[in-house]
């Protein structure tokens, strides 16, 4: 079961894999990559590519289920590097009740 991770950041971060696409128009390249954490401000995701702090990007969260699969857009921007990957800011706060389905059925602790 993922859990929830409030580090040193202010907002609540909930841990789980899914698939996340980032479109960087001005770079001309679509990057598919595993999505580890998301909170209501950002994504964290998996990859050795580098991109540029501040570079622009729409970003596609896709939460597959058995029966059904919900696709998430968001506007945001490469907000740090690390070893393990990029994070990504939104441009604006994700909606509560995005964020809420995503920690009512991933985010709670058994």
């Amino acid at each position: 079961m993922p859990k929830t991770n409030n580090d040193k950041r202010k907002r609540l971060r909930i841990s789980f894999e899914t698939t996340a696409l980032l479109k960087f128009e001005t770079m001309g390249l679509v990057l598919e990559a595993k999505m580890k954490n998301i909170s209501m401000n950002g994504i964290f995701v998996e990859t050795d590519k580098i991109i540029p702090v501040d570079t622009p990007c729409e970003i596609e969260v896709i939460i597959t289920a058995p029966h059904s699969r919900l696709t998430m857009e968001i506007e945001g921007f490469v907000s740090r590097h690390d070893p393990a990957g990029l994070g990504v800011q939104f441009q604006n706060n994700m909606e509560w009740f995005a964020f809420f389905s995503i920690f009512e059925h991933y985010g709670r602790t058994p």
